[in-house]
């Protein structure tokens, strides 16, 4: 799908480079999927900046311009492909999903180009309709998982886990690594193989590892993203008290951490904190917050 996107975009308006971003936890994006060129970069995932195009995104819930500010936003973030280069004319779609609360953009595509004005409104409005449709595919996709989630419901109205296990993760990767392992063993068995059915076989394995890449970096999509929303509901106080604790600092070491905060403060905050996230054990709130930091324990 993604690779259908680039390739109809092409015969519309030079694109020099081109990606797929997905917004993971509201903190994150994971690129699945980026061009620079006729080069493949690889997959990425960078932090969300508070003053990026992202953000700019998830703000506005429209359509960006490269002559909205000049470049400002779209060269301000992080480069990908040539960095040498910047490009001159970008269109950036937001990928948006409805919900309960509204429209909520959960990811992006975007065209690049290293010419000034290329991008006129037909192939905006192209652009466009492209991303819509690659909008209504994922999040048909999310609805699909949604509702097998639910007939998991188990008989005391609790839901089972649905998210991906370290376990799962490695066993698809072990196949997957093992079926291209097999194609170029294949090749090689065949004694001296052409020039043609090298490349080929070449060829196979370079499609297969694009698409292992993109594959990885969607499946982390639904790698459990429970504490990371949990931190986000906390105040900065309480967020800031959250990450002292998970250092394994005591109360009395966290108010003198915070003068001139008083104890009695960081016992309030605490307990607040245990309120919003359903725990009552010091030990398990810490381990939570490691597992949002991304903290070896």
């Amino acid at each position: 799908m993604y690779d259908y996107a680039r390739v109809v975009m092409t015969k519309i308006a030079p694109v020099d480079a081109f990606y797929v971003g997905l917004i993971h936890a509201g903190t994150k994006v994971r690129f699945p999927y980026s061009y620079d060129g006729t080069q493949h970069d690889d997959s990425d995932t960078h932090t969300i900046g508070r003053d990026g195009l992202t953000a700019w995104l998830l703000l506005n819930k429209r359509t960006y311009r490269f002559d909205l500010d000049g470049g400002v936003l779209l060269n301000g973030g992080v480069s990908f492909g040539d960095v040498r280069r910047r490009s001159a004319d970008a269109v950036t779609v937001p990928l948006i999903s409805g919900t309960l609360e509204g429209p909520q953009v959960f990811g992006m595509v975007s065209m690049q180009s290293y010419e000034s004005g290329v991008y006129n409104g037909e192939a905006v409005a192209a652009f466009e309709w492209i991303a819509e449709v690659i909008g209504r595919v994922l999040s048909r996709e999310q609805e699909d998982r949604d509702a097998l989630t639910q007939l998991k419901l188990g008989t005391d109205g609790t839901l089972d886990s649905d998210f991906l296990t370290s376990d799962q993760m490695v066993e698809y990767l072990v196949e997957q690594v093992g079926e291209v392992r097999r194609g170029a063993e294949q090749a090689l068995d065949e004694g001296s193989p052409t020039l043609d059915r090298a490349c080929a076989a070449l060829a196979d394995v370079r499609v297969a590892c694009l698409r292992i890449q993109a594959e990885l970096v969607e499946m982390t999509l639904l790698v459990d993203d429970r504490p990371t929303l949990r931190f986000k509901t906390l105040t900065p106080a309480e967020q800031t008290i959250a990450v002292l604790l998970a250092d394994g600092l005591s109360n009395q070491a966290i108010a003198e951490q915070l003068r001139p905060t008083s104890i009695n403060t960081v016992k309030t905050h605490l307990k607040n904190i245990a309120a919003k996230y359903g725990m009552s054990r010091r030990a398990e709130i810490a381990a939570d917050v490691i597992k949002h930091l991304g903290k070896l324990p």
